[in-house]
C-alpha cells in the first residue's frame, strides 16, 4: 500500500468516525422531548410534594407515568434508520443510569431512609454521570456543561440548608432537563 493510498484510507475512516458522531448529535436531538417530558415530571412531582396531602405518592406515581408516557411515545416515534453504535450507547447509558435511579429511589423511599441533601444529591450525580458519558460517546461540550451542573448543584445539595435543597433542584431541572431539551429540540 502507497502512502498516499494510507492517508485516504485513513481520511476514509476519520469521515466515517465524524459521521457517526453527527448522527448521535441529530440522534440526541430527535430525542430532546424525553428531557422535557423528565424535566415536566420532575416539576410536577416537587410541586405535588409541597402542595398535597399525599405527598409520599407524589413521585412513585409521577416517575410511573413518565415511564409509562416515555414508551408510548418513543414507539410511536419509532424511526426507521439504522441504529448507529452512538445511538445503541446512548441509549444503554440512559437506560442504565434511568433504571439506577428508579432502584435507589424506591429502595429509599421504601426502607424509610430517606434524607433529602443525600437523596436529591445521590439523583444529581448520577444523572452528571449520563450527560457526562453521553458527551464523551459524542464529543459534545454542550452536554458535558449540563453534567456540570448536576454535579456542582449535587455538591451543593450536601452543604446548604434544608429550604434550598428544591430550589436547587428546581433550577436543576428547568435548566438541565428543560431548558437543554428545548434546546435540542
Amino acid at each position: 500500500m502507497t502512502e498516499r493510498e494510507t492517508h485516504d484510507e485513513l481520511l476514509t475512516r476519520f469521515e466515517l468516525v465524524e459521521m457517526m458522531l453527527k448522527e448521535g448529535r441529530r440522534s440526541t436531538e430527535y430525542w430532546g422531548w424525553t428531557s422535557v417530558l423528565w424535566g415536566t415530571a420532575y416539576l410536577i412531582a416537587i410541586a405535588w410534594t409541597y402542595w398535597s396531602h399525599r405527598p409520599d405518592i407524589a413521585w412513585p406515581v409521577t416517575m410511573t407515568a413518565a415511564v409509562v408516557l416515555t414508551i408510548i411515545v418513543a414507539a410511536r416515534k419509532k424511526r426507521t434508520k439504522p441504529q448507529t453504535p452512538a445511538f445503541r450507547a446512548i441509549r444503554g447509558i440512559w437506560t442504565a443510569v434511568g433504571t439506577a435511579i428508579f432502584i435507589f429511589c424506591f429502595a429509599v423511599g421504601a426502607s424509610g431512609h430517606f434524607e433529602m441533601h443525600s437523596y436529591f444529591a445521590a439523583v444529581e450525580i448520577l444523572l452528571g454521570a449520563a450527560n457526562c458519558a453521553v458527551s464523551m460517546v459524542l464529543r459534545w461540550r454542550g452536554q458535558f456543561m449540563i453534567a456540570l451542573l448536576w454535579w456542582i448543584s449535587a455538591v451543593a445539595t450536601c452543604f446548604v440548608a434544608m429550604r434550598l435543597v428544591t430550589p436547587i433542584l428546581v433550577f436543576d431541572t428547568l435548566i438541565g432537563f428543560l431548558g437543554f431539551g428545548l434546546y435540542l429540540m
